[in-house]
Order: C-alpha cells, then sequence, then structure tokens
C-alpha cells in the first residue's frame, strides 16, 4: 500500500510530533508512507502547491481530503475503503490542510472527502488522528489484534 500526505504547516508541539512519528514509524511495517509538507502561507498559495504536487503524481491514484464537512466512516469501513484501493494499486493521498482548511477548488478535484470528526481540530491534531487511523486500518487489513 503506498500512502501520500500533503500537509499544510508544521508540527510545533512536540508531544504530538513523538506520537505521529511513532504511529508512522508503525505504518511503515504494512504501507509505504511518504509526507510532504508545504509551509503555510496564504490559502491561494497553499492551494496552488497541493495540486502541484497532486499533479505531479504519475501513479493511479485516489485522493482524499480531510474536512469537517466529509464523510465520515468507522474504523473497520475505513480499512476496507484502504484494502480496496491498495487491491486497485492505486496511490491513495491524503490532503490536510493548515489553519485556514482546504480551498474549495482542491476540494473539488478530491476524489472523496473524508470527516475524523464533525467536530473542528487544530491540523495538529487532525495530522495526529488521521495517523492513528491509518496504523488501526493496516491492522486491520493484516488481522493484527491493535483493532478490539
Amino acid at each position: 500500500m503506498k500512502l501520500k500526505l500533503i500537509c499544510v504547516g508544521k508540527i510545533k508541539e512536540p508531544s504530538l510530533q513523538r506520537l505521529i512519528t511513532d504511529y508512522s514509524d508503525r505504518i511503515s511495517y504494512g504501507a509505504k508512507l511518504e509526507m510532504i509538507e508545504i509551509k503555510d502561507s496564504a490559502p491561494l498559495e497553499e492551494s496552488k502547491k497541493i495540486t502541484e504536487i497532486v499533479e505531479k503524481i504519475k501513479d493511479s491514484k485516489f485522493v482524499f481530503v480531510l474536512s469537517e464537512d466529509g464523510k465520515e466512516f468507522n474504523s473497520a469501513e475505513f480499512s476496507g475503503k484502504l484494502k480496496h484501493l491498495a487491491n486497485d494499486q492505486k496511490t491513495i493521498i491524503f490532503i490536510i490542510g493548515g489553519p485556514f482548511g482546504i480551498s474549495v477548488d482542491v476540494k473539488k478535484k478530491a476524489d472523496f472527502i473524508l470527516s475524523l470528526s464533525k467536530m473542528t481540530f487544530t491540523h495538529e491534531m487532525a495530522r495526529l488522528f488521521l495517523f492513528e487511523q491509518l496504523y488501526r486500518a493496516i491492522s486491520i487489513i493484516k488481522n493484527k489484534n491493535y483493532h478490539k
């Protein structure tokens, strides 16, 4: 499974960064993971950078944009979606916006708008929650006992 995360902004909180790094290491046992960080800037500039990165990926791809107005999955449903995409040999891309969210243009180009919750989280917390759910999904796919 090939995963690419495009994230606006850096993680400033050391404790969050440690957790994200831990989950990233765990994910790497079950998937090829690449994270691309974009410096937070004006929303239009962020949108251009995100679009350029996605367009440069020549592999068959499926793009998730994280947004509170997206569709929610439970962990088993999310795992099933990832397994299906991996079986189709698609590069699975996740886009997490910065403090100003994701532009409408980027959302329109996405294959799926995904919500982690109807609540609003900081982009740092959203990244942590996504990493945990990716690890959980891979554990489900591989029949590991992390998911209960």
